[in-house]
């Protein structure tokens, strides 16, 4: 089961807004009109806290995961279809440099990351430093940085948040950004390893209420997804993952949970969107059969059929698992631990512990979901196991069709990394798949560079083009070459 329902009161989206607004405020507004005429009550750069700023971070962060983040690479792997309106042509691959404009300009390097990054400097304040907060800070923005690179690969990271200083920062290579994630993690493990002290997180921390113990449990787990998403440029990826695995979640009630509210204006993303765009997009139909086929009582817990479609949202008292008004999304989840541990002990030559991870990880998620033990435990019998499978191939398929469903609604982006980077779950590309944006008519294999970035950063953004060898959909990331 998820934890309980202790941090529910804390989740006031238009709070988070606030805060989001305060941390855009001070960072743009530069007069200086010395001691005169100021309002000791007011925030401004110069009293501003961590704790202002880490409840819009976080919101952010987790909105952003289930909104365009979670949508878009939804369709790619297909979870979704889009029937209608703009997710029609996404369907197809018609997917422009301003799709994700404002995911990439106003969503992340101008919203959650810009906030990180403020509470970063704030906590390293040499009379007051505030190593928690420093250390949450940085798991969210190797969270946030790691959905960058796999999205577009390149990308400003190191020369980034400078402001005026620098209006036109260097796109890292996506090799470096690797390194750094694992860098900051590091940083994150040794900081949250340090004594608690006086003001340091608390009821702020919308996730975790200030336990460092378990943020340091999330960001072990980050570093294990960072880790086995490199399997194809370094064939030691999983015997570095296992020894952070080992220090993750080790149950349901210890991953990273943030609680949307049931009001329509603090909802989770995906609700949202099914009551703002209906009838645009649906559960897509080989999503459905493959459950269906399978036997998987999960199906009810994710879909509803109306109108001869299968529907992932109906109504704000959904019964639908992940896109209720006060559906909860996880950074990571103690699902994707499992099935992390799964891949990695198939790699290291352990069929019977890839085996028994593969079984805890489709448990985790029928717990997750609320599905009853009577209910699974046939699906468990018949999928977690490699009965009849001779090859490595044939086990790694097992274990990434299994998490493809698991993951659904939760963790979008890594189903699409996980198909990129090892071709699991088999899926057929769209017939009218082949445009001027996605060439090769495959299904895209990263997205474009948004419109904002070429407009203001042209030069750099050029030369990582120049580096993929042309911005389209069709370029392969170096992670998965």
């Amino acid at each position: 089961m998820f934890k309980t329902e202790k941090y529910r009161a804390m989740k006031n989206f238009n709070k988070y807004i606030s805060g989001t607004f305060i941390a855009v405020l001070f960072t743009v507004i530069g007069c200086d009109f010395g001691d005169l005429n100021v309002n000791p009550t007011k925030l401004s750069e110069g009293n501003i806290k961590p704790s202002h700023v880490l409840p819009a971070a976080t919101s952010l962060t987790l909105f952003n995961q289930g909104a365009l983040a979670g949508r878009m690479p939804g369709i790619i792997t297909q979870h979704f279809l889009g029937i209608d309106a703009q997710q029609l042509p996404y369907s197809s691959y018609v997917i422009n440099e301003s799709d994700l404009n404002n995911l990439w300009a106003s969503g992340m390097y101008g919203g959650s990351m810009k906030d990180l990054i403020v509470i970063i400097e704030k906590a390293q304040d040499e009379e007051n430093p505030q190593p928690h907060y420093e250390g949450i800070a940085k798991v969210l923005l190797a969270q946030n940085i790691n959905l960058i690179t796999t999205f577009w690969g390149d990308a400003p990271f190191a020369e980034a948040f400078q402001g005026s200083d620098l209006f036109k920062p260097v796109f890292d290579t996506q090799e470096s950004i690797y390194a750094s994630t694992q860098a900051m993690l590091d940083d994150a493990i040794s900081l949250l390893g340090q004594p608690a002290v006086a003001g340091g997180p608390g009821d702020d921390d919308l996730i975790y209420g200030g336990d460092a113990s378990l943020w340091l449990k999330t960001a072990y787990a980050l570093k294990a997804r960072v880790y086995m998403q490199t399997t194809k440029k370094d064939t030691d990826a999983h015997n570095k993952a296992l020894p952070a695995i080992s220090k993750a979640y080790t149950s349901n009630d210890e991953e990273s949970i943030f609680y949307f509210g049931a009001p329509k204006t603090e909802s989770n993303p995906y609700a949202q969107f099914g009551e703002q765009r209906p009838g645009t997009l649906v559960v897509h139909t080989g999503f459905h059969d493959r459950l269906a086929n399978n036997n998987d009582p999960r199906i009810e817990k994710l879909m509803v059929e109306d109108g001869g479609l299968w529907q992932f949202y109906d109504g704000p008292a959904s019964s639908l698992f992940w896109s209720s008004n006060d559906s909860p999304l996880p950074i990571i989840s103690n699902t994707e631990v499992r099935f992390l541990e799964a891949e990695a002990q198939l790699r290291a030559g352990s069929d019977a512990a890839a085996i028994s991870a593969l079984q805890a990880g489709i448990i985790a998620n029928m717990e997750q979901l609320g599905v009853a033990s009577a209910d699974y435990d046939a699906y468990v019998t018949a999928r977690a196991d490699f009965a009849g499978l001779t090859t490595f191939e044939e086990k790694l398929e097992r274990i990434i069709e299994e998490k493809y469903v698991a993951l659904y609604g939760q963790a979008e982006p890594e189903v699409w990394s996980d198909f990129r980077r090892t071709g699991f779950p088999a899926l057929t590309p769209h017939p009218d798949g082949t445009n001027g944006l996605n060439p090769s008519g495959e299904i895209p294999r990263r997205f474009i560079y948004p419109r904002d970035e070429r407009s203001t950063n042209d030069e750099n953004m050029q030369a990582a083009i120049d580096r993929l060898g042309g911005d389209t959909l069709s370029q392969e990331l170096w992670v998965f070459k």
